[in-house]
């Protein structure tokens, strides 16, 4: 049987990937009311995702199974290094330091987007915060794909089919 992720899991990882490119492509128009919708959409989806992770979520999906460490990092980077690594659900160590990542910084890309249209402008420079956020998301994302696909190959592990539709 193919391990996936909970359907919650599945569908907010796809509808933030999907509003993060909507909004990064400029298919929505900076500035304009699609624009901020479909980013307040992906801060929510993330605060969903995190609510989840705290409470419905078992296995895997908890927040408390995502906790990178030293030991966790090294002992993953010895088992990549000999192609054994772990045919489990879930994220390695350095995956969760991504996840975590996005977790921060999507909501933060929202919030200095929101920021442009309030007193805070006029205060401290949200715009070239929200362009720099946006371009440290953007670098993430595109590691994210290149290590799927690669420990994907490396591994000999179809770690794309997880995320795919379908039953558990």
């Amino acid at each position: 049987m193919i391990q996936r992720w909970d359907w919650v899991v599945r569908t907010t990882h796809w509808c933030v990937a999907l509003g993060f490119l909507l909004n990064r492509l400029h298919i929505t128009e900076p500035g304009k009311t699609l624009h901020q919708i479909v980013g307040l959409t992906v801060a929510t989806l993330v605060i969903v995702r995190l609510i989840w992770g705290m409470t419905g979520a078992k296995g895997p999906a908890r927040l408390s199974a995502i906790v990178p460490t030293c030991t966790a990092i090294r002992q993953h980077l010895e088992e990549v290094r000999q192609r054994s690594a772990h045919r489990t659900l879930g994220h390695n160590p350095i995956g969760a330091i991504s996840i975590w990542l996005f977790w921060l910084l999507l909501p933060l890309v929202a919030f200095s987007g929101w920021a442009q249209d309030t007193a805070l402008m006029d205060r401290w420079p949200v715009d070239e915060w929200h362009y720099w956020l946006v371009n440290v998301v953007t670098v993430l994302v595109i590691l994210h794909i290149l290590a799927v696909v690669t420990l994907s190959i490396w591994l000999k592990r179809n770690l794309i089919v997880a995320m795919l539709p379908g039953k558990r």
